[in-house]
């Protein structure tokens, strides 16, 4: 899809851009099997781009190092690793680094303003506290909702987004974060390694493949449409492209989940893929507010042979505007 088909003309895209950035926050309310490069550190070189992020800053304010992507997107994860949390059938214990996590995306928009898009996995007590702290730091709240619907116990997703400078973007979120117990400083391994077949995976999917902890690979197979979220055109980078996680598990296996983003028109195709290929389909959702166009986002979940599995996810990405693999 073209520039000026998503927006009619670049007049609109500018003008979208404009929009978002006065709206600052405050306002109104490829590896081989086995091994993996670790996560950048901050300290390390950047990719280009990541240099009109205080990438550091925001890390020393969340508690916790991430990762900048190609395109220069940082993403922070946090764990909720004292929920302990099963899901699933078969039913598998699911490892610190799987599914259960918070996740924050942060782009530059150039002139000391950012756009933060990001998701938080509570527990029932925590939500209507975390909906306060949304108003309170003056954070767009998008969606709440369930990944899966037998995970024990159950745990909440909601979203959020904001517009503005990047520190005080950072200060907002780790005020919210502050309202649940998730455990803080968090670190990524320095050396992750992992049984499964990470370039395999990652060139059958199509997208970029890291390795966290536990083994865990994550594979990001980005949009290639334009998105505009809240106002500007943001990166498939920023949380609106389809996930995929491999969760090792025993005799070559992999409990493995796919958050597909989908258009309207897409979603029907890959449910319909996915479900003659007996995967469970755990939801359907909307994830954010103010999103052209409207994505819908569902989680899937099956257990297998992780190659053949992504085999069969990469069947239903082929009804998406995902990169071919």
């Amino acid at each position: 899809m073209t520039l000026g088909r998503f927006c009619g003309g670049a007049a609109l895209v500018a003008a979208l851009v404009a929009t978002g950035a006065a709206a600052a926050v405050g306002t109104a309310a490829p590896s081989t099997a086995g091994t993996a490069t670790p996560r950048p550190a901050p300290s390390q070189t950047r990719p280009p781009g990541a240099e009109r992020l205080p990438v550091k800053a925001i890390e020393t304010i969340l508690q916790a190092d991430g990762r900048v992507s190609e395109s220069g997107v940082l993403e922070v994860e946090m764990d909720r690793t004292d929920l302990h949390v099963s899901g699933g059938r078969p039913r598998v214990r699911f490892k610190d680094g799987f599914q259960i996590q918070n996740e924050l995306f942060f782009q530059s928009l150039g002139r000391g303003k950012a756009i933060l898009n990001g998701d938080l996995a509570l527990r029932p007590q925590e939500i209507q506290p975390v909906i306060d702290a949304f108003i309170a730091q003056g954070l767009t709240f998008q969606a709440q909702h369930q990944h899966l619907y037998d995970l024990r116990p159950m745990v909440w997703f909601v979203h959020f987004r904001g517009l503005g400078d990047p520190i005080r973007l950072a200060r907002a979120a780790r005020a919210v974060i502050a309202r649940t117990s998730t455990p803080l400083p968090q670190h990524s391994p320095p050396n992750p390694t992992t049984p499964l077949p990470v370039r395999e995976l990652a060139r059958i999917l199509g997208g970029d493949a890291t390795v966290g902890e536990n083994g865990i690979v994550t594979v990001t197979a980005p949009r290639t449409d334009r998105i505009g979220l809240g106002g500007v055109v943001v990166d498939p980078d920023l949380g609106v492209s389809t996930n995929i996680q491999f969760q090792p598990l025993a005799r070559g296996r992999a409990a493995v989940i796919p958050d597909f983003s989908m258009t309207a028109s897409e979603t029907q195709p890959v449910i319909s893929v996915m479900r003659h290929r007996r995967w469970e389909v755990g939801c359907l959702y909307n994830q954010e507010t103010a999103e052209i166009p409207q994505l819908y986002f569902s989680h899937m979940y099956r257990v297998g042979d992780p190659v053949a599995l992504a085999r069969q996810i990469r069947e239903g990405l082929n009804h998406t505007a995902a990169k071919r693999a």
